[in-house]
């Protein structure tokens, strides 16, 4: 089918009167505002068969609707609107399995194509005869409509950085309706990331600075047979490893499947890591342990240092895996939620340094015999 390059004019002209329309900014018009993403469909004029679409949205590689029977990505109908090899605008049609790459098909029976490609905004325009396929097959013109916008990379579509635009509700598709919604993640997704900030943000923090700094605080005052610092220490890492499995379930559990980029990958590694730590404490000497041998702990020293390495490593790529994760949620344009996890991370860099500078002025006062400096916090 040949497709027209040409300054295509789309607006909200006309929408819930004679066609239905979805946009975000909710109401936003493409003909006057650049940021606004829009989507139209209607009868096609003198009542031809079919569906005319109108697509606009600001991207650098393509932007493209999706038609599905739920609000989760995969077995889903697809119109792309992007560039090709040589950066011209061209319409593909698609089908998406599961979360993998949509697989292109033949346009087959699409036709009046329009495309445009104006200050970073792609517009375009067609009508199709094609009958819309989802996993459902349902015989019916509603579904829910996803909008994303992504990068290209010799003509092929790339995974769209940030959440699409999905509608509230299944939508008329030959009715005039003026749909809502947005890129608002799940509230299963909402829990996990709030599961995975408590605990590696307060309780692994905590948990690590009682071990670490506040042994002598407690000295010679026990709990169940143990110091309060080791209870604090292994009541918090515990929390921390639970908190983490739960987050880790709740994550597949509403994806129900495999996701793209590296964030499920870290996230993975992290898991792992979460799963092995409590297994290095378990099988640590303790440090009245009868296994001495001229008066040092079989394996203690190796325990030790495995946990020391372990540590700092697992925190370190958990770390890693907040920020992905933080990407994925924060839609807004100057992503501040990035910022304060910075914010927040340097702050406990900081706090660590000053305890450990504390910690160092402390040995060092008593191999001379005397503490001559001590930092109150």
């Amino acid at each position: 089918t040949p497709q027209s390059s040409s300054l295509v004019l789309i607006s909200s002209t006309g929408c819930g009167t004679n066609k239905t329309c979805f946009s975000n900014p909710v109401g936003c018009d493409a003909a006057t505002n650049a940021d606004c993403y829009f989507m139209s469909s209607a009868s096609p004029q003198g009542g031809s068969d079919g569906i005319q679409f109108e697509i606009s949205g600001k991207s650098n590689g393509y932007i493209s609707i999706g038609f599905s029977d739920d609000t989760e990505m995969g077995n889903d109908d697809i119109y792309i609107c992007g560039q090709d090899r040589n950066g011209n605008i061209q319409v593909q049609h698609a089908f998406s399995t599961g979360r993998s790459t949509p697989t292109i098909i033949p346009l087959e029976n699409v036709y009046n194509i329009a495309t445009s490609f104006n200050n970073g905004i792609i517009k375009c325009s067609f009508i199709t005869r094609n009958a819309i396929s989802t996993q459902q097959r349902a015989a019916n013109t509603s579904y829910y409509i996803f909008m994303a916008n992504g990068p290209t990379n010799g003509g092929a579509i790339q995974y769209h950085p940030s959440r699409p635009f999905i509608t509230e509700d299944k939508v008329n598709l030959l009715g005039s309706q003026l749909a809502s919604g947005n890129a608002n993640r799940p509230a299963i997704i909402k829990t996990h990331g709030a599961l995975m900030l408590i605990a590696w943000m307060t309780t692994g923090s905590i948990g690590m600075i009682s071990a670490r700094y506040f042994k002598q605080v407690s000295k010679g005052k026990q709990i169940l047979g143990k110091d309060i610092w080791f209870q604090v220490h292994v009541f918090l890492m515990l929390l921390t490893v639970a908190a983490t499995i739960t987050a880790f379930v709740l994550a597949f559990v509403s994806v129900r499947g495999w996701s793209g980029g590296a964030h499920p990958v870290i996230g993975c590694i992290v898991m792992g890591l979460a799963l092995i730590q409590p297994l290095i404490a378990v099988f640590r000497c303790a440090p009245d342990s009868k296994r001495l041998v001229n008066g040092h702990i079989v394996g203690l020293h190796l325990c030790i240092l495995l946990h020391s390495v372990h540590v700092p490593m697992f925190s370190f790529i958990t770390v890693i895996s907040i920020f992905l994760g933080l990407q994925l949620l924060d839609n807004s344009p100057n992503q501040w939620l990035l910022k304060v996890m910075g914010g927040f991370v340097g702050w406990e860099f900081l706090i660590y340094l000053v305890l450990d500078f504390n910690l160092f002025l402390k040995k060092e006062g008593k191999d001379q015999g005397t503490i001559h400096y001590e930092i109150k916090i």
